[in-house]
């Protein structure tokens, strides 16, 4: 698998010269199978440039777009996602239902210029919507199994699986705080048990966690414990807070790698990075 992050940051997007190492762009998350299977995960503003791209490598063809949970911060990209305009493409959804709800009622639903000046009607790609998700979900070579997310709202998390490899993308889910319906502790262990990477969330510090406890969100030492406790190798850390700037974000890396050293676990982090692509 090729994993390609096109929106790393978290909450609300962030552009500007501060952020322009890290990226300011909201989540957006790109699984390319060694089949040509594709997967995007989520529709933050991270899908706008990705949909251009895919408009010059494929100007026809297929999309599965799997989404985590209903926040805007997650499809916010979605009306400038250019396949979704294009009759030549088709487009399946997969994933959170109430995400789903919100792009079909809120995005496609809607006729109203108070929001958005574009017609909704010109957003003529095919569209099919899958209410309800199988578990494990098979598309290609990908076997993508989900669980459930601490988090407001609630939401998926997803394990990537080909080949042998097996990458977990698990934003938006708060370590610290079991919610009702989410995750428990040895859930999420259960889940990445093994993985080759784990992406998770690390928007909040330690410093900052206690007076955000319940804003769904996790820290990189919670990060890094849940990783040494499923045995992962590696780990990149997601989900940037919007005030945060590429500088800071250079610091809670060398903090991360500090704890990491400290508690002498057997693993390497680094920041999820808008551009950046890794494989597996």
């Amino acid at each position: 698998m090729k994993i390609t992050f096109w929106g790393t940051r978290g909450s609300i997007p962030a552009p500007g010269q501060e952020t322009v190492k890290i990226g300011g762009n909201t989540t957006c998350l790109e699984v390319f199978a060694d089949d040509e299977m594709r997967v995007i995960v989520d529709a933050g503003t991270g899908i706008r440039k990705l949909g251009a791209s895919l408009m010059k490598e494929m100007p026809a063809g297929h999309i599965n777009l799997l989404l985590t949970h209903s926040h805007w911060d997650h499809l916010a990209g979605y009306t400038f996602f250019a396949p979704a305009y294009s009759l030549a493409h088709s487009i399946s959804v997969y994933g959170n239902p109430m995400a789903q709800e919100v792009l079909r009622h809120d995005i496609y639903g809607r006729n109203d210029n108070r929001y958005f000046p574009v017609n909704m009607d010109d957003l003529r790609a095919d569209i099919e919507f899958h209410d309800e998700l199988i578990n494990p979900l098979i598309l290609g070579s990908l076997k993508i199994t989900t669980m459930n997310l601490n988090h407001p709202g609630n939401g998926y998390a997803y394990l990537f699986e080909c080949g042998g490899k097996r990458v977990a993308f698990v934003t938006d889910n708060e370590l610290g705080l079991q919610y009702p319906g989410g995750n428990t502790p040895k859930d999420i262990i259960s889940f990445c048990q093994g993985v080759d990477v784990l992406i998770h969330d690390a928007q909040f510090t330690p410093d900052e966690i206690e007076k955000r406890r319940g804003w769904g969100h996790s820290t990189y030492v919670e990060v890094a414990d849940l990783a040494h406790k499923a045995g992962v190798p590696h780990i990149y850390l997601t989900h940037h807070a919007p005030e945060r700037e590429d500088n800071d974000c250079e610091i809670i890396l060398k903090e991360a790698n500090r704890y990491i050293k400290k508690k002498k676990y057997n693993l390497s982090c680094e920041l999820a990075i808008e551009g950046d692509s890794f494989s597996v």
